[in-house]
């Protein structure tokens, strides 16, 4: 019988199905693209209100300065001219910087100069409670006319730190260290203690004005050492003008805006790229930092929820994997009433009902701590053995037979032929693990009782009690931000073996 042949279609009818197959992906995309704006847009606004240096600020704004080019070159700039460090910032000894406003001056008005003063910042910490050296008290300030067009005029304001010693050497940055017994003024150098000379009445009238672990300057003369003076992170500055007068712009935007522009608060003149663009999450770092032992504690909860999540994902991949494979594939009496009373009744009881008991075994035990933890979440893993158990039964029945028929015993055809078949599983059973112990709030806050065994939850709970009556959301978010990324990168990486179950290349051919 010969074969019809087979119809070409017209090029008009080509180019339609061609256009619709491209209206349709057009479609797609955009609904894929909507979906993700949806369920990633609450974190995408998260991650831009921490870059704000004000995120409370009303009505907000889309633009952001932190993001803006010409701002962050002005950031470096100052940061040069505060420490020599653009990306830093700060404000060194003998160092001084120059920042410019402009203000509107109408006729009738008051004409005189705006009032510019260095205010106090010291902002609070979780556990450091000693208080450093500010700004406003060793750093100079002078304001300068230096035009004028129309009704603007320019004012230059110049902020100058003096060096508290005549010296001039080799410059070194140090931290004070507990004075001796005679009273010398110490520093830590290179990890060892050196005596500090003061050799001015200004040196000597700010000796006991500076704390242990305030950060200085020195220079360096031979063996000597002399104080130039303390070095700071930030320089607040408030700039206020008379009633009719306001201020129309300045170096850097303003953190804070009041009386209706005519009052600028500066949080840092000197904040260089770092502190300007990413100062929130700088300060997650360095407000985080124990005083005893110089370490920050926020990657102590970075790295206890790492070790808290490796655990639990190994601890379930062994005990889960074995307990899922015994009640799938092999025979024994009360298999059934297992499942149901250890795996399904478990999961439909709530942790907070073993609470009181579990806390107390706990307790007696010596373990209000990260392995307590690890150990409470060991015995909770009856979510994973269900899952394990249901992509074993998905496997053939062929593949242990002929294992049967090489010889291989049960843990030989557990370990070296069913195991590998659940690779996409394990992976599943790894990441669904990883995110539960990563974001584990209730247990962790239950059991772990000092603050270097926090984990990163616990620890932004704490971020909340402390920063969020003062409205200082932005470290908050910065706090959040960090916490999401981990996840949201495994996720993404491993996103394939949620839908793969790997049941497909079992049996070939």
């Amino acid at each position: 019988m010969t074969a019809l042949p087979r119809e070409t279609p017209a090029p008009d009818q080509t180019r339609w199905l061609a256009r619709r197959r491209w209206a349709r992906a057009g479609w797609l995309y955009a609904f894929m693209l909507l979906m993700s704006f949806f369920f990633l847009g609450p974190f995408l606004m998260g991650v831009l209100s921490s870059l704000k240096d004000d995120p409370n600020e009303y009505p907000p704004r889309l633009v952001i300065p932190q993001l803006s080019a010409a701002p962050v070159r002005q950031a470096y700039a100052l940061g040069v001219q505060g420490s020599g460090d653009g990306w830093s910032g700060g404000l060194r000894p003998g160092r001084a910087v120059t920042f410019e406003v402009r203000v509107a001056s109408p006729p009738g008005a008051p004409q005189e100069a705006p009032a510019v003063a260095l205010f106090p910042y010291q902002p609070v910490s979780l556990v450091a409670t000693t208080r450093f050296a500010q700004a406003r008290d060793f750093a100079q300030v002078r304001t300068e006319q230096v035009g004028q067009e129309g009704d603007v005029r320019r004012y230059r304001i110049t902020v100058t730190s003096p060096a508290l010693t005549r010296q001039s050497g080799d410059l070194v940055q140090a931290v004070l260290a507990a004075p001796a017994a005679d009273g010398t003024l110490r520093a830590t150098v290179g990890g060892r203690a050196v005596p500090v000379t003061l050799d001015t009445p200004e040196a000597q009238a700010q000796q006991f004005n500076l704390v242990a672990s305030q950060p200085v300057e020195l220079a360096r003369v031979g063996e000597a050492y002399y104080l130039r003076g303390p070095t700071f992170v930030r320089t607040p500055l408030q700039v206020d003008v008379a009633r009719g007068q306001s201020i129309v712009g300045s170096t850097l935007p303003p953190s804070d805006r009041q009386n209706f522009g005519r009052s600028f608060a500066f949080r840092n003149v000197t904040p260089g790229i770092l502190g300007y663009t990413f100062n929130n999450y700088r300060r997650a770092f360095d407000e985080t930092v124990n005083p005893q032992t110089g370490r920050s504690l926020f990657f102590s909860w970075i790295f206890n929820s790492f070790l808290y999540a490796f655990l639990r994902v190994v601890t379930a991949i062994l005990v889960c994997s074995l307990a899922g494979y015994a009640l799938a594939r092999l025979n024994f009496a009360g298999r059934a009433a297992v499942f149901f009373v250890a795996v399904l009744f478990v999961q439909m009881v709530p942790g907070q009902v073993n609470l009181v008991s579990n806390y107390v075994l706990l307790r007696d035990l010596g373990l209000l701590n990260l392995w307590g933890l690890w150990l409470n979440g060991a015995v909770a893993l009856a979510g994973g053995t269900f899952l394990m158990r249901q992509f074993f039964e998905g496997l053939p029945r062929e593949l242990e037979e002929s294992a049967a028929i090489d010889g291989a015993g049960p843990a030989t055809t557990f370990f070296r032929v069913m195991l590998p078949q659940v690779g996409p599983s394990l992976v599943a059973l790894s990441i669904t693990q990883f995110q539960g112990a990563w974001n584990d709030f209730f247990w962790p806050l239950v059991i772990l009782r000092q603050n270097t065994d926090y984990t990163l939850t616990v620890g932004l709970s704490s971020f909340q009690g402390l920063y969020g009556g003062q409205g200082d959301y932005g470290l908050i978010l910065a706090g959040a931000v960090l916490s999401a990324l981990p996840v949201i990168l495994i996720f993404v990486v491993f996103q394939r073996y949620f839908v793969d179950t790997g049941a497909d290349s079992a049996v070939k051919g």
